[in-house]
């Protein structure tokens, strides 16, 4: 009778509330802490969202959780004792930090330059080897272009690579050949995310910057100790093995990577007797990092990186003794080498004031293997020589000041380019190659400097204003100026943020920007090349002008953006053929009208969608400028967890029609231009994450897409797709982390 009584007596006395929470997926969450404001008095949810709490006098009941908002409910508006609550998802995505569009770290919700994140995940779920490929992820507008005079180029959203800056932690990668950088150097071994502006950046970033720019930004480990390695499958495109080791030692950080690259290649174009579509290759690379903080104010780091690439080609011919392919005799074959030296010392005086010296060298060498140097003898252990170096050295000196309201970047750039090419001779003196600088050993400088300026205001509104400034050198005999001289030439740049209480953002860029002709297209002159190229001493830099307007919205479940751009370039500088070959030259004027789109959609708690398009609308006067440019091409992503410990992931590329121009042929009043057919890939794959090792398996190119010009009876060298077709590929990722106790 008394526990009756006790039971009753509870009941009068205690008011319940039972409520579910869910998110705006109407999934339940767990762990909500569930609070009456100004009592004692507290509970959490368990895994179907489940809550019961007593609100005896209670007036307010607070719902909080570190992924979603905040929520306050008014008790006495609560007409039963039973409630169903939906609760807002953080807009987790505003928190990221981003350093590209400003050149120091800021959220993203601050920064008035629309910038995309190829996260670490979405780099770890690729399946790639090279930056390259990660780079679709975000501008699905990138592509090889056939030179019908060389190494194939790429080109992104309608621009060749030259005209983008590369960056790895904010400095510049200058590996070069032809003007175009080596992407083989690029690897993502050790990188934790990859930035991406897709708008001129000249005023931060310098020459070449003026169709965007692309961050490489390599992991931080903060364990004591690290291992992890990573090997790839995906012939005959590529085989890699990476190892990425460290540790943290007090006041000592080191990080060493090795990646090793290789490929037996292939050739969908069989009649093309001296070349496949893909040379077989071995590149390596060896990278260390160290850092010692010298106190909580001061550190110094030192970067060492050793790349090298072999490219042999071969025959097509078969040799029935020795049942192989021939090495073709009267080539030479390629071998590239890069080493980077760099000193980055870091002052940070206060939260406001920091500093930033660097001293940056990289060289860059091009050697000719000859297999079978002595022509009499048919001596096979050949000889190497070196056929041409670029040395680019680099000072960069940044100030930067943060205060509540503004911050201000005050930088000085200081680059010493050379670049020395040789003449190789056979054992009896005669030229087996001739130097690039009219058949003399000679090397060649191109000396610039610029003092740049960012300020960015913070409003009373919230919107963001952001003035860049840069001064820079045109007279490349000038060795040290600090200030600029009667030659220089001034570029400005503006963007402003609009904050929307809706949580939509508009932003409007303008931009100027500029590239300076490198030192080959300046003074090539290569009358051992077949056709002969000729620079031109008298080119004038590149110059552009680039206007955008973009919305966007970023939350939890959408990540939504769009962007206009308009991108006016005067003295793109490219080849022409003439009587005496190919000469460079200035043209007149391009103009790249575009739309970029990206959509991010979190369906639910297992499912996510990722889109982005690219218009790419270029007019030109010049079909060697508007060769390989697809108007229309986007990238579908469509990631599914189907168990715990396995997830599909769907990728579908689409690239449309484009054209091909031969110089040579609209020289002689031919039929110059090709157009080259639109095409689909895809591929459908698996992941299976664990603690300790990742594996990721599948089909890339599953329905086995192929040119189908390369079907006829006679395949041409220039292909729409260079994709060698349907593969199988299994990659592994291993993982060992010693973590802090």
């Amino acid at each position: 009778m008394f526990y009756i009584i006790f039971i009753i007596s509870f009941l009068f006395s205690e008011e319940l509330l039972k409520g579910y929470i869910f998110d705006s997926l109407e999934n339940p969450v767990t762990n909500v802490n569930v609070e009456v404001i100004g009592q004692d008095v507290g509970t959490s949810t368990d895994e179907q969202g489940y809550f019961i709490i007593n609100i005896n006098n209670g007036e307010v009941l607070r719902l909080s959780h570190i992924a979603f908002d905040y929520k306050e409910i008014d008790l006495k508006t609560i007409e039963n004792n039973t409630i169903a609550v939906f609760l807002e998802n953080k807009d987790i995505e505003l928190e990221r930090i981003v350093v590209s569009g400003t050149k120091s770290a800021r959220h993203i919700k601050d920064t008035p330059i629309l910038t995309h994140v190829i996260t670490n995940s979405e780099i770890d779920d690729a399946s790639y080897a090279g930056v390259k490929d990660m780079l679709e992820i975000a501008m699905p507008n990138v592509q090889a272009v056939a030179s019908n005079h060389g190494d194939d180029r790429v080109k992104v959203q309608g621009l060749d690579n030259k005209y983008l800056t590369f960056l790895v932690d904010g400095d510049r990668v200058t590996g070069e050949y032809a003007g175009n950088l080596d992407f083989s150097m690029l690897n993502l071994s050790n990188v934790d995310r990859i930035e991406v502006i897709e708008g001129g950046m000249s005023t931060l970033y310098g020459s070449s910057a003026i169709g965007g720019v692309v961050n490489i930004i390599t992991k931080k480990n903060k364990n004591p100790y690290w291992l992890n390695i990573n090997f790839l499958n995906d012939n005959p495109l590529i085989e890699s093995l990476s190892i990425d080791t460290g540790l943290n030692y007090k006041k000592i950080y080191y990080n060493l990577n090795f990646v090793k690259k290789k490929s037996d290649g292939y050739d969908l174009t069989p009649q093309s007797e001296y070349s496949k579509t893909l040379d077989e290759h071995l590149d390596y690379t060896l990278g260390h990092k160290f850092v010692y903080m010298l106190n909580n104010e001061n550190n110094i780091e030192f970067f060492y990186k050793n790349y090298s690439s072999n490219i042999t080609k071969y025959t097509e011919e078969f040799d029935q003794s020795t049942f192989s392919n021939l090495i073709v005799f009267d080539a030479p074959l390629n071998r590239y080498k890069d080493k980077v030296r760099k000193i980055k010392y870091n002052y940070k005086k206060s939260l406001e004031e920091s500093l930033k010296i660097i001293f940056f060298n990289e060289e860059y060498s091009k050697y000719y293997y000859y297999p079978y140097y002595d022509t009499n003898n048919y001596i096979e252990n050949g000889e190497q020589f070196k056929q041409g170096r670029l040395n680019h050295n680099e000072f960069n000196l940044e100030y930067d000041y943060n205060h509540d309201s503004y911050k201000i970047l005050l930088g000085y750039e200081y680059v010493d380019q050379q670049y020395s090419a040789y003449n190789i001779f056979d054992l009896s003196g005669d030229f087996l190659h001739e130097s690039i600088f009219s058949g003399v050993n000679d090397t060649k400088s191109y000396i610039s400097s610029s003092l740049y300026f960012n300020n960015q205001w913070s409003l009373k509104n919230k919107n963001q204003l952001a003035i860049g400034l840069r001064f820079y050198d045109t007279d490349n005999k000038l060795l040290f100026n600090i200030f600029p001289s009667k030659k220089s030439k001034v570029l400005s740049s503006i963007s402003y943020l609009i904050r929307m209480d809706s949580g939509y953002n508009y932003r409007f860029s303008y931009s100027s920007g500029y590239r300076n002709p490198s030192i080959k297209e300046l003074y090539y002159e290569w009358t051992d090349h077949e056709p002969n190229i000729y620079g031109n001493p008298n080119l004038k830099s590149t110059e552009n002008n680039y206007f955008s307007i973009s919305l966007d919205k970023r939350t939890f479940i959408n990540d939504f953006s769009v962007d206009f751009y308009r991108n006016d370039i005067n003295n793109m500088i490219s080849t022409e053929y003439t009587d005496l070959g190919l000469e460079y030259k200035n043209y007149d004027n391009v103009i790249i009208n575009g739309i970029n789109v990206h959509y991010f959609r979190k369906i639910n708690k297992n499912t996510n969608l990722k889109f982005v398009y690219n218009l790419t609308d270029a007019k030109s006067s010049s079909s060697e400028i508007l060769e390989g440019i697809s108007k229309h091409a986007f990238r579908l992503n469509f990631s599914q967890k189907i168990l715990t410990k396995l997830r599909m992931i769907l990728n579908i590329k689409y690239l449309g029609e484009k054209n091909n121009f031969n110089q040579e042929v609209d020289h002689i009043g031919g039929n110059s231009i090709k157009i080259l057919e639109d095409y689909f890939l895809s591929d459908l794959y698996f992941i299976v994450p664990s603690k300790y090792m990742n594996v990721n398996f599948g089909v890339k190119n599953v329905l086995n897409y192929k040119d189908s010009s390369r079907l006829g009876n006679f395949s041409p060298d220039i292909l729409s797709s260079y994709d060698p077709g349907r593969r199988y590929f299994i990659q592994f990722e291993i993982k060992f982390n010693k973590n802090y106790e």
